[in-house]
């Protein structure tokens, strides 16, 4: 609930000040290597509760990739806008807030157009907008993401992209969100097991 209510505290202008920032401050330009992912992978969960984290691994991004290759690599620019919206969470300026987060969804946009069937990009948009409420007008969006994160999961089987403990974290939230019905939630639930399952014999 105190979750929800501080999304709310932070989405609601956005309906009354629509728009987007403008282009990214970025220099350089570089491929994306497996480790590098996984390294920004690693940051964003530890952002989720840290300004500090959150700051760096922004700096990381910023200061290896360049604008062009950030928007031409989805999964990039699906995390740079992740952490666009934990910065929105970790300030306290109601107008950086919604600075932040309109750059934000803006990120996470057109990454899903250019990565519709990435997994890891629909997940992190799904859980951005899980946070919103339903009558900010995002729902269509929401139940879109939802509906291609469980089709990714479960029929496309695009949870052999991440490694073990990320899919695992994705599934785990997805299920927790209880956006899913019951049949579908229990199918996800048998897929955590599994993984779990997996991940325990190949660390014996």
């Amino acid at each position: 609930m105190k979750k929800t209510l501080f999304y709310y505290v932070l989405i609601a202008p956005l309906i009354i000040f629509p728009g987007f920032a403008g282009s990214l401050p970025f220099s350089y330009s570089d491929t994306l290597e497996t480790s590098t992912l996984i390294f920004i992978r690693q940051g964003f969960y530890e952002s989720i509760e840290s300004h500090s984290q959150t700051k760096r691994t922004m700096e990381f991004i910023e200061s290896n990739f360049s604008e062009k290759f950030l928007h031409d690599e989805p999964v990039l620019l699906a995390y740079y806008g992740v952490l666009n919206a934990l910065k929105a969470k970790h300030v306290f300026n109601p107008f950086s807030k919604i600075s932040y987060l309109r750059t934000a969804l803006r990120n996470l946009d057109e990454a899903v157009k250019y990565g519709p069937y990435n997994l890891e990009v629909r997940f992190l948009r799904f859980s951005v907008l899980h946070n919103i409420p339903s009558f900010l007008g995002f729902s269509e969006k929401l139940q879109k993401d939802t509906n291609a994160v469980f089709t990714l999961l479960t029929v496309e089987k695009k949870y052999s992209d991440l490694d073990s403990e990320t899919a695992i974290n994705v599934i785990k939230f997805v299920i927790e969100s209880k956006r899913l019905g019951a049949e579908q939630q229990n199918e996800l639930e048998t897929l955590a097991q599994q993984l779990k399952e997996y991940e325990q014999l190949s660390s014996d």
